[in-house]
């Protein structure tokens, strides 16, 4: 049975009534939220916990903040998007909240066990999270982007950063057993400035070099990030050496995925500004 506009409506409040709470840095008890919406035409908690899914899609498809506990589902209906497009463009208040948010600003490096670095690595998003069905049908004004409020919140970007060289140098120390590959890591960005197209030097086991791109964000894995025309070169002409770090849930609990060779083949591009000249 198809979705009426009045249970769309219901299930995208409830999201959004969490998600401000997730980004006050709140827990949330996502069971009693579903729970509450069971008597929705008798729909079953999994379908609503579905379309609270489909709805962290249709944020991640505007560049939006979503709850991480709600993984993307990318097959929603028409109308649902419309529904979370007018809701995002008449709630002033969460675009404030989510702008002043602990959860996306941290302003402290996390405290992080590197005990075993391995725990803190994860598996990239599926193939879908990339190139999701029926995303970008359209592209509607919306109040914050927030995927280029990362790209130019430095503080969070050289707090990622610094994460980043600290989990090289325990890979490299406890991990791969090469003490003294850990000590001639070269934070590149802070040492030689941007430009380089890649943050930090640093190394394989075996000595070769290993060129790293941080990316970094309080949201989830699934968050979409910018990479500049530079970086994209970069990695095309180093794919041996190249890596991306998209280093996630920086204020909560810290952790990465790899991204190893030219960016062009393993990721969705989707241009967003162009260099103009007349004639």
């Amino acid at each position: 049975m198809d979705w009426s506009r009045l249970e769309v409506e219901l299930v995208v409040a409830d999201y959004f009534a969490m998600l401000r709470e997730e980004l006050a840095g709140r827990r949330v008890d996502k069971t009693a939220h579903r729970r509450a919406l069971l008597p929705l035409q008798n729909r079953t908690a999994g379908s609503i916990e579905f379309k609270h899914q489909n709805i962290s899609a249709v944020l991640i498809n505007f560049d939006q903040p979503y709850i991480d506990g709600y993984k993307p589902r990318y097959n929603y209906q028409a109308l649902l998007e419309q529904v979370v497009l007018e809701f995002l463009e008449t709630d002033r208040q969460l675009a404030e909240l989510a702008v002043a948010s602990p959860v996306l600003s941290p302003e402290v490096l996390p405290d992080t066990g590197f005990d075993d670095v391995r725990r803190l690595i994860e598996e990239p998003p599926p193939a879908q999270a990339f190139a999701p069905d029926g995303a970008q049908r359209r592209r509607a004004p919306v109040r914050v982007d927030f995927v280029e409020r990362d790209a130019r919140n430095r503080a969070l970007g050289r707090n990622g950063e610094e994460w980043a060289v600290e989990f090289e140098r325990r890979r490299l120390h406890d991990v791969e057993k090469r003490p003294d590959l850990a000590k001639r890591i070269e934070w590149i960005s802070q040492t030689r400035g941007d430009g380089f197209g890649y943050d930090v030097e640093s190394f394989n086991r075996d000595g070769s070099t290993r060129v790293i791109e941080v990316k970094t964000t309080g949201l989830g894995k699934h968050f979409p990030f910018y990479v500049s025309a530079n970086e994209v070169r970069v990695s095309r002409d180093r794919p041996a050496d190249y890596h991306l770090y998209r280093v996630f849930d920086f204020a909560r609990q810290p952790r990465l995925f790899q991204l190893a060779g030219a960016l062009d083949q393993l990721c969705r591009l989707e241009p967003q500004s162009y260099v103009a000249r007349v004639g």
